[in-house]
């Protein structure tokens, strides 16, 4: 496995290590989460009544091999974007499509726009079935010092019952470090979560 060059040598990024199969937890990572520290669901929303006959179905976030990993991955764009990488001492407590569906289908069922939000291991009837399919899930450094967490995905909307299309739309939220640190990065990554996610449940919702 090819080590690269150290924090002090990059200016702040710590030991890093190219992706592929390198990034495994141990003991002395840090687990990141995206988990918001509050509903990021309106208020009204939580106290709308409850009248909406349609059952939704969020079918298991998908996302490319190189996403199907707990690693904290990033881009130095400003030294070599095509490289990808991961830091040493930090990871994230599941994939990314296992964090973003998480957040989701909370988000959705307590939106109230739902008569039920089901899981994508649900046995329930549903009309709809949503699917989310992860593009990219990244902090990206344009400069030393300097860089903004990245979540884009396509989610598409299917009738339950023969699956065709009803609608497909594409998303796409950056936020930017307050500092360049791997902590930084989950904060601004965390906030890109509630954005996505609030966007996708927004554009849904109007399906209902």
């Amino acid at each position: 496995m090819p080590r690269l060059w150290s924090a002090a040598r990059l200016g702040f990024l710590g030991t890093a290590f190219l992706v592929g199969g390198c990034a495994t937890a141990t003991p002395w990572q840090v687990p990141y989460n995206i988990s918001a520290l509050h509903s990021s669901v309106p208020v009204e929303a939580k106290n709308a009544p409850h009248n909406a006959q349609v059952v939704l179905q969020l079918a298991s976030v998908s996302a490319p091999s190189w996403l199907d990993t707990n690693a904290y991955q990033y881009h130095l764009l400003y030294q070599n974007p095509q490289m990808l990488l991961s830091y040493r001492d930090a990871r994230w407590v599941g994939t990314p499509a296992e964090m973003l569906d998480m957040r989701l289908l909370q988000h959705l069922q307590q939106s109230q726009h739902w008569k039920a939000v089901l899981s994508g291991q649900s046995s329930g009837a549903a009309q709809y079935v949503l699917r989310l399919h992860l593009n990219n899930f990244v902090v990206n450094f344009t400069e030393p010092q300097a860089g903004q967490a990245l979540i884009a995905g396509t989610a598409t909307l299917l009738n339950a019952h023969n699956y065709q299309v009803i609608a497909q739309q594409s998303f796409r939220q950056t936020v930017p470090l307050k500092t360049a640190s791997a902590a930084a990065g989950a904060a601004a990554m965390t906030r890109a979560s509630s954005d996505f996610v609030g966007a996708v449940s927004a554009w849904v919702d109007q399906y209902q």
